[in-house]
């Protein structure tokens, strides 16, 4: 929570976000951070709640609650850049799009964990799905409607596969800006993980539309990813 809350601080556009943490009667009692931190800083909110609800359902919450006009979401595990919501609101200003990602990087658990050193990632994964981190307008709520709280899993996933099938403007700002942390004890290293993803699986197949990451965003990852082993051109796609 300590290094959450400082990526938060080191943000070069602080001042100019909001930030609202949901707290949901967590075993930890992250609210005893979090509560005087916002009581500091009048740009963040901590809503707190007396029973543990899901991922999807605290996103929903964090959505309505929110007064901005963009929406993005992080994890306490991941790592944001500390330009990342500049580059998402300077790219709101200066594209047409309805939801957008960032080069997202796979980490695992060392020595030089959420350091954004370029020779570092360099030897880091690119990711190809967007789930972990993605900002998209409020007004979306209206038209393709909020977070399906049936899905235990695979609901940003659900929730791309909507935005894709209403054409919604989809847009990739093509730097590695967020860092996604791999760890034993992540929800896919458990053994109740394949029986949740079947269930999500069965689930979306019954939607009226396919139930898929938008192929042309899997695409322009694919080709950076390939693309950033050149060494003439590799980095240009890290970090600023």
């Amino acid at each position: 929570m300590a290094k959450k809350l400082l990526e938060i601080e080191s943000q070069s556009a602080f001042q100019r976000a909001e930030f609202i943490f949901i707290e949901p009667d967590s075993p930890g009692r992250e609210r005893e951070l979090l509560i005087p931190f916002c009581e500091e800083h009048a740009n963040c909110r901590c809503i707190t709640l007396e029973e543990r609800v899901g991922l999807y359902q605290a996103w929903n919450l964090g959505w309505d609650e929110a007064l901005a006009p963009l929406i993005c979401i992080s994890n306490m595990d991941d790592a944001m850049h500390p330009q990342l919501l500049e580059h998402v609101l300077n790219g709101a200003a200066t594209q047409d799009w309805d939801i957008a990602s960032v080069l997202i990087a796979k980490q695992g658990i060392d020595a030089d964990i959420n350091r954004w050193h370029h020779q570092r990632l360099r030897k880091l994964e690119l990711s190809t799905r967007p789930g972990p981190f993605f900002a998209w307008k409020r007004e979306l709520k209206s038209s393709i409607g909020i977070f399906d709280v049936r899905f235990e899993i695979g609901g940003d996933k659900d929730f791309w596969a909507r935005a894709t099938h209403a054409k919604l403007q989809v847009h990739l700002i093509p730097k590695i800006l967020y860092l996604y942390t791999k760890h034993p004890a992540q929800l896919s290293k458990r053994p109740e993980f394949k029986m949740k993803k079947k269930a999500d699986y069965k689930l979306g197949t019954e939607k009226a539309y396919p139930y898929v990451w938008p192929a042309n965003l899997h695409q322009k990852i694919r080709w950076i990813r390939w693309f950033r082993k050149v060494p003439i051109f590799g980095n240009r796609f890290l970090d600023v």
